[in-house]
């Protein structure tokens, strides 16, 4: 393994005697750009108590470094090319991490077990349905990590990943709702999330402030008024990755009342016909990737939008400055929003845009626009 890899993939068995790789090996291969990616960004995510992870992880790009003989090929990152100022030093090894997790799981699966505690989150299984997807039979794709650990991926252990109930895994869970009920004597609250079932977990001495300031809210306001908390936990998943438990609470905030993703969580309650028989239910899907980018790329030193559903399933927001408001009417099925932006002075729309949301580029141009014309004083 040259130095700086951080796996190395020897494939043999069938199609794979002799040099050279076959072209379809690329295809079985270009899943696990996406996979280690999304793993280092769990692990990140883990160690920090966070749902956000640096956008530094999206642009990261693996790269085939070398081609060994007997058809191993060494795969790497190369920061100096992907990233100006190059990974940091702990990311560097959470890359490592990663790739290591991965070939532990995949050991764990030709044992025709699965266990994922600690080591990666349930829905990155489904990445074996495409890793290693043309692979015949009698043939292997044998997988080394940084630290040397070897593990071999064939038909079976793939079917074993992709298949295999996964036992109960531990993981951090964001939830956001209303505290209706709390145990002063236990140091314990009920949570009523805006979208799920309500649940009773423990509270420590620092977060008794905010949850009595939630309940008081709860009891003595409109629904609209109604304070709402963020909480961040240790959760227990079973199969499909739902979640069974609450563990332990490790933090507790009070929610802005314009708080988009507290808004994306009530859209996950409209079915069709929610708008006097009319109006599309939102995606959870769409709305998940929404609520990810918005986290991942919307500054916190720009205001919040209002954030109101579309009758066509889309989402719009919208933000009062005076005399210029911008809206952008996102559709979260193509990733894309249309920017529009009113003058009240001159009755009439000066800017109109259509934006790929997917990347940091099109979020970076709603952002600078945003503060081109956000009024002094205003962020």
């Amino acid at each position: 393994m040259t130095d700086g890899a951080f796996m190395s993939i020897k494939l043999s068995g069938g199609r794979f005697k002799g040099d050279g790789l076959p072209f379809f090996v690329l295809e079985d291969l270009a899943p696990l750009q996406d996979m280690i990616v999304d793993v280092a960004k769990w692990l990140y995510r883990e160690e920090h108590g966070r749902k956000r992870s640096p956008p530094d992880f999206d642009q990261s790009c693996l790269k085939i470094t070398g081609l060994g003989g007997g058809n191993a090929a060494v795969i790497g990152v190369d920061a100096a090319r992907t990233i100006p100022d190059g990974l940091s030093a702990a990311h560097r090894e959470r890359f490592a991490t990663a790739s290591d997790n991965i070939v532990k799981v995949i050991g764990l699966a030709e044992q025709d077990a699965v266990r994922l505690t600690g080591l990666m989150p349930p829905q990155c299984l489904m990445y074996f349905k495409r890793v290693g997807g043309s692979l015949a039979e009698n043939e292997v794709m044998e997988m080394t990590s940084a630290n040397r650990r070897t593990a071999r991926l064939t038909p079976h252990s793939r079917e074993v990943l992709t298949r295999h109930p996964v036992e109960e895994t531990t993981g951090t869970v964001t939830v956001r709702g209303a505290v209706s009920e709390v145990d002063l004597k236990n140091a314990r609250f009920r949570l009523e999330p805006i979208h799920g079932a309500a649940f009773d977990c423990q509270f420590s001495e620092q977060h008794r402030g905010v949850v009595l300031e939630a309940l008081a809210s709860y009891k003595n306001s409109e629904c609209s008024d109604k304070v709402r908390v963020q909480l961040q936990t240790t959760g227990a998943y079973g199969q499909q990755g739902r979640l069974q438990s609450v563990e332990t609470v490790r933090s507790v905030n009070a929610l802005d009342p314009l708080d988009v993703h507290a808004r994306l969580d009530e859209f996950r309650n409209l079915q069709d016909g929610w708008l006097e028989g009319g109006g599309v239910g939102q995606s959870h899907a769409g709305l998940d990737w929404l609520s990810d980018v918005f986290d991942r790329y919307y500054p916190d030193d720009l205001p919040l939008p209002y954030t109101y559903p579309m009758v066509n399933g889309g989402v719009i927001l919208e933000w009062n400055f005076g005399i210029r408001n911008p809206d952008m009417e996102i559709n979260i099925e193509s990733h894309t929003g249309e920017w529009y932006v009113f003058n009240s002075d001159a009755k009439s729309g000066e800017e109109e845009k259509v934006v790929n949301l997917d990347g940091p580029e099109g979020w970076t141009w709603v952002c600078e626009r945003l503060r081109d014309i956000m009024p002094p004083g205003r962020g």
